[in-house]
């Protein structure tokens, strides 16, 4: 009987390097100046909250304790609330506001939770950074972000973090999240405080995008935009 625990039992893997992932070799780099300053070293909060939130209702529930005293609430969800809706309950607290968000994807009902956020006046001004293959994979949902939140709201580049900021006179609020902007019916993890160091730094990665990349590159095909970031790496 074989060893079932031998990966040498096991056939090779291989799907034909579908995934870049998953791939051997070195993936490409993303563009040097989508992060100018990469890394940010500032002490660890002295006030933290750690809590174990895959028991609450909601995610109004779970930022409940959000307010502008320096604490940092630290989370874990079992996918009982999206990030939009995470969104949508710190604007509750804020009031109107501006809104960043990074994200590798996005559902429709997601982007649809967010334009009426922008339609009530609770949103500003939102603005979004999304992976490359977002635009082919969603072409329509794209057209949706432009339409709904103007021609200059989106930019691309390669790209898996997922973080927001909301900031108005009187909040700088700084999302991290494992979550992206669509329904996460699993564990996942968010730190969230009124943190202005941490807002500026995020929004100087936001800035960054779009200062140097022409707002057209998220409209062009896959080899326009490998081309330049071949050329801008």
């Amino acid at each position: 009987m074989p060893d079932l625990f031998s990966f040498a039992t096991l056939p090779p893997l291989n799907d034909g390097c579908s995934n870049p992932l998953l791939r051997d070799s070195a993936p490409p780099v993303v563009d040097p100046m989508v992060v100018s300053t990469p890394v940010l070293k500032r002490r660890i909060p002295a006030n933290r909250v750690i809590e174990d939130q895959r028991r609450a209702g909601s995610a109004a529930e779970a930022i409940a304790q959000l307010e502008r005293d320096g604490c940092e609430l630290v989370g874990l969800t079992r996918g009982q609330f999206s990030l939009s809706d995470m969104l949508t309950a710190v604007l509750d607290k804020t009031g109107p506001a501006a809104l960043s968000i990074s994200t590798w994807t996005a559902a429709s009902t997601s982007v649809q939770s967010m334009l009426k956020l922008l339609q009530t006046g609770q949103i500003t001004r939102c603005r979004w950074l999304v992976d490359c293959t977002f635009v082919r994979r969603v072409p329509q949902l794209v057209a949706e972000i432009r339409r709904s939140f103007g021609d200059d709201a989106i930019r691309v580049t390669r790209t898996h973090a997922k973080f927001a900021t909301v900031t108005n006179e009187n909040w700088q609020v700084a999302i991290r999240s494992s979550m992206n902007l669509n329904q996460n019916p699993r564990l996942e993890s968010y730190e969230i405080g009124h943190d202005p160091q941490l807002c500026a730094w995020l929004e100087s990665v936001m800035f960054d995008v779009w200062r140097n990349q022409p707002r057209q590159l998220a409209e062009g095909s896959h080899s326009d935009q490998t081309q330049w970031f071949r050329a801008h790496g």
